[in-house]
């Protein structure tokens, strides 16, 4: 998991939005036009950038053109949060549907949501490396461990330490890593053929008599 940082959304709509009654939110979310369709349209958008085109829980490329996007507080349970921002991301198919499910992960609620409690790693409010240790293991696999309870939960919850996981972990790690190699050999070379460079001399005037 990274963190993610709340994209610029058009705040304006976000207010409007958030301002309808809660028990008509759920509803309004359904909505493929009008407002609700352009604020849904609009995380898409912004989420894949921020998130790199990856789930924001186990991290696995979202290859839909349309990924899910996921309440972390479900909106069947907090419909007031349809519409916050900080409660939507996006989230691949066995993370959103096998996995989370219904699942409520607050622990502590209250009447605003930053202030709640959550029991899993929050991808906006938390730093992930204080709740996951990442680590590479055998058969090409990148591990995961649990350093805080909201960490074992995280991995718990999403089943990201199963065989199949850690090596998909590893095989995008490679595909990522694989660019950043190429513009580092890149830059060296670069750097290598300034180092070796020499003024090249003037070149020699030649006498019309030798000619």
């Amino acid at each position: 998991m990274i963190r993610i940082r709340v994209p610029a959304y058009d705040w304006a709509l976000v207010r409007y939005l958030s301002k309808r009654d809660d028990d008509a939110k759920p509803t309004l979310w359904e909505r493929t036009t009008g407002r609700a369709g352009r604020f849904k349209r609009d995380v898409t958008a912004l989420l894949m950038v921020q998130q790199r085109r990856r789930c924001a829980y186990c991290r696995s490329y979202l290859h839909e053109d349309y990924p899910a996007r996921d309440h972390i507080a479900p909106r069947a349970v907090y419909p007031k949060w349809t519409f916050r921002p900080e409660n939507l991301v996006l989230a691949c198919y066995a993370c959103n549907t096998d996995r989370k499910k219904t699942y409520d992960p607050i622990e502590v609620r209250h009447r605003k949501y930053r202030r709640c409690r959550f029991k899993i790693v929050h991808p906006y409010f938390d730093t992930p490396g204080a709740h996951l240790d990442y680590s590479i293991g055998g058969q090409w696999q990148i591990l995961i461990t649990g350093l805080t309870p909201k960490g074992d939960e995280t991995i718990r919850r999403f089943e990201l330490m199963t065989l199949e996981r850690a090596k998909e972990r590893a095989a995008y790690a490679l595909v990522e890593e694989q660019p950043n190699r190429l513009q580092q050999q890149f830059q060296n070379d670069y750097r290598a053929v300034l180092t070796i460079r020499r003024p090249l001399k003037p070149a020699t005037r030649i006498s019309p008599t030798r000619l």
